[in-house]
């Protein structure tokens, strides 16, 4: 006896190769959904190839330290910047973006600190710029974040064993902003 299969049968049920393709398929697009649902945390929205910190001496007197085209300002310490890896870089987009603790401000302005963006050609496309004393930021291009992870960000630098604008140690900075934290004040114009 011959085996005939009805149309109906036949396409309700795909050939192993379809169900694959229709897989990937899927697979594909969540990945790429996933992505754009996450691209708000990947703070630059520019491509960079890697990230430098930089650390300058303790007495700026209140003078930026990214300059106009994001040039550092000739007095950096560490000329050629530390390398961040993949987990810092992570730790840094994070603790620039999101929601962090509400901290007083001080009306100071004094960076000695500074994470800039390169893209493959080693031309700079962002930057973070920090006073640790002050708590105070400024970011190209805007960051998200109305207040940053403080904490995070000097971990990064003693990490990389660069200075962190008058702390001796991580442990001194952050009873620092622990007090700081206390004290409630309209949100940073930086």
């Amino acid at each position: 006896m011959n085996d005939i299969t009805s149309p109906r049968t036949a396409s309700a049920c795909p050939d192993r190769s379809t169900k694959f393709s229709w897989i990937r398929f899927i697979v594909l697009a969540l990945l790429l959904l996933s992505r754009g649902a996450f691209a708000a945390e990947e703070w630059t929205g520019l491509p960079f190839a890697e990230v430098r910190a930089y650390a300058w001496p303790a007495d700026t007197n209140g003078r930026q330290v990214i300059l106009p085209g994001i040039k550092l300002r000739e007095d950096v310490l560490n000329k050629e910047g530390a390398l961040l890896n993949d987990d810092q870089i992570k730790r840094l987009q994070a603790a620039v973006t999101g929601k962090h603790t509400q901290h007083a401000l001080m009306r100071c302005y004094s960076p000695h600190n500074a994470f800039v963006f390169y893209d493959s050609a080693k031309k700079p496309v962002a930057f973070v710029e920090i006073c640790f004393d002050c708590l105070g930021t400024a970011t190209q291009p805007k960051s998200s974040a109305e207040w940053k992870d403080f904490p995070g960000l000097a971990k990064i630098f003693f990490e990389l064993k660069l200075p962190v604008g008058h702390w001796p140690s991580l442990e001194k900075f952050n009873q620092f902003f622990e007090s700081a934290k206390r004290e409630k004040v309209p949100s940073p114009q930086h």
